[in-house]
């Protein structure tokens, strides 16, 4: 294994382990210690410092060699559609979501969850799996195995943390919420997302011109579009 994977898996493994730590296991020594400004503020820059440490050490690692070729028409289709419908859920997580950092869980009881939390109750976290997913069946590579698996994990076992650490901390108010509301995405309710669905295609464009110019491989629309200078 070269140098980069090995610093990019530490890395991983040390910001994955971090944000649970600092989450869940630590929280509340944390706030004691540091109140809860000052505990936002260092988990912060935990964050920050290890994501900057992972992101140069995914470019210190080899591109190669993908166990399968990207440069297939009905892959890039595959991942163009997931790909939106996951951007689609970030966007709509935005607004009106019980689950972000410091969002008010009371009278949470009484609300009747609609729009994407039809779908999930976790659109932002579910967001991000499904990303990495897609994206290691585009970019197989190792470097992306590493990270987006990593990521994967926090994703999905984070939400389940989280309903745990907001049960803990609301009561009934979090857990009759999450009674209406399905932990694993229904995609048989993708229709909720209604006007999300127009909103999430500028983003959904700026993300995937990223990876295009973070893997130096063009995927969805600009694996269709090769001449234009991106």
């Amino acid at each position: 294994m070269s140098q980069g994977l090995i610093i990019l898996a530490v890395a991983l493994v040390a910001f994955v382990g971090s944000h649970f730590l600092l989450s869940h296991t630590l929280r509340r020594q944390a706030i004691d210690g540091f109140g809860l400004t000052g505990f936002r503020v260092v988990y912060s820059i935990i964050a920050i410092v290890l994501l900057l440490v992972m992101f140069v050490a995914y470019h210190l690692s080899p591109h190669g060699p993908a166990l399968w070729s990207s440069n297939n028409p009905a892959l890039q289709i595959a991942f163009a559609a997931i790909g939106y419908f996951a951007v689609a859920l970030f966007v709509a997580s935005l607004f009106g979501n019980p689950g972000l950092v410091g969002a008010n869980l009371n009278g949470l009881s009484t609300r009747q969850p609609d729009g994407v939390y039809k779908i999930t109750r976790h659109p932002m976290m579910f967001s991000i799996a499904i990303w990495c997913v897609i994206l290691v069946m585009v970019e197989p590579s190792a470097r992306n195995a590493i990270s987006c698996g990593g990521l994967v994990v926090l994703a999905v076992v984070g939400a389940r943390l989280q309903d745990a650490k907001n049960s803990a901390l609301s009561g009934r108010e979090w857990t009759l919420w999450a009674s209406r509301t399905p932990f694993w995405p229904d995609l048989r309710r993708v229709g909720r997302l209604g006007i999300v669905w127009l909103v999430a295609a500028v983003p959904w464009l700026i993300a995937t011109w990223l990876v295009t110019r973070l893997t130096f491989a063009p995927v969805g629309v600009w694996y269709f579009l090769p001449d234009l200078p991106y």
